[in-house]
């Protein structure tokens, strides 16, 4: 059984790294969307409508399933400068091999 809320909150998350990832702002897919900025926060945070969910995923290009996709809190991802090089890891593996 899912604690009530788990949805919205992964929801929310994964809205908010997809347009950070695609260079958006909240208010930017608002206007994609046709609904103002303060109802597509209502909808990331509370109960969405189905067609609200749709155009998230419609202007965000990905699938209704991947915006419930949940979060994998053990991600572990970024960047990181060794002598003057710069390598990206989006995973311990790939950093275990960047420190070896």
């Amino acid at each position: 059984m899912l604690k009530n809320g788990f949805m919205e909150k992964v929801l929310a998350e994964n809205v908010k790294r997809l347009c950070k990832e695609q260079k958006k702002q909240l208010k930017d897919l608002a206007a994609e969307m046709g609904v103002d900025p303060a109802s597509l926060n209502r909808a990331m945070y509370g109960n969405a409508r189905l067609d609200t969910i749709e155009k998230m995923a419609t202007a965000l290009g990905v699938s209704i399933k991947s915006l419930f996709d949940p979060i994998d809190d053990d991600t572990i991802e970024g960047y990181i400068k060794i002598k003057g090089k710069i390598y990206q890891f989006n995973s311990r593996e790939e950093l275990n091999k960047i420190l070896k």
